[in-house]
């Protein structure tokens, strides 16, 4: 009798183990997860892309405006007028961009005068040369970005002229005098194309009409018989620098 019991409570204990292990792996009690998703897998985050960094790309494909520039520039005039058989100048300019098209410069120059031989003033003044400081206007069709650039341009300047008398002449304010100047001033209008070299370095050419209008009285109180008034044409170019 004592062994049928000690049987039948083995087989109700063997009965109750398999189903406390079954409670034990049910789905609610479970600690490890199989990630759901690619942003939870170590050692990679993906962004996606976004609006700005396309925008960004693009920004830096740009060239900016180069706000200064430096010019040095030769020049040749050829008078249409007068006892002048040709002028030669160069010019140095500093300017500024105002906005897409317009600039404005100031300029310095000088030059030399070559007289017609034989004439009145060749056979008084020897080596007249000039100074002239003024203001230039540029107008460019087309925005800074662009390697070559039609513009328009226009200036006027002030002018000194000085030359050697062959002969002293007797001024009424300071005697006899061998050297004696002239003010006048000078004022043109021209087309011209720049052409970009490098990003910083550009090279001009233009081609100018204009005239160049004297005082009646020298500084040293001489009529001016010498050099008449007179219209030209020219041609210059040059190098410009900007920044």
């Amino acid at each position: 009798m004592k062994i049928h019991c000690f049987i039948l409570l083995c087989l109700l204990l063997g009965a109750c183990l398999p189903s406390s292990q079954a409670q034990e792996a049910t789905p609610g009690t479970t600690t490890n997860t199989i990630p759901n998703t690619i942003t939870d897998l170590p050692g990679e985050e993906l962004q996606p892309p976004g609006p700005a960094s396309v925008a960004t790309n693009k920004l830096t494909g740009l060239k900016k405006n180069d706000l200064y520039h430096l010019d040095t520039t030769m020049g040749y005039r050829q008078p249409l007028n007068g006892d002048y058989d040709w002028l030669t100048l160069a010019t140095l300019s500093f300017g500024k961009m105002l906005d897409q098209h317009n600039s404005l410069d100031a300029v310095l120059g000088g030059g030399v005068v070559q007289l017609k031989a034989g004439s009145q003033a060749d056979a008084q003044a020897h080596q007249p040369f000039f100074v002239e400081l003024g203001i230039a206007w540029q107008y460019h069709f087309i925005t800074p970005e662009t390697s070559l650039k039609p513009y328009i341009t226009a200036g006027a300047s002030l002018v000194w002229m000085s030359w050697e008398y062959r002969s002293p002449v007797d001024s009424k304010d300071f005697g006899f005098i061998t050297r004696d100047y002239l003010e006048g001033i000078d004022g043109y209008a021209g087309a011209g194309l720049r052409l970009r070299l490098r990003r910083h370095l550009n090279l001009f050419g233009e081609i100018d009409v204009g005239g160049i209008g004297y005082l009646s009285t020298t500084y040293s109180g001489v009529h001016n018989n010498l050099f008449a008034n007179f219209g030209y044409v020219g041609a210059r170019g040059g190098l410009s620098l900007t920044f």
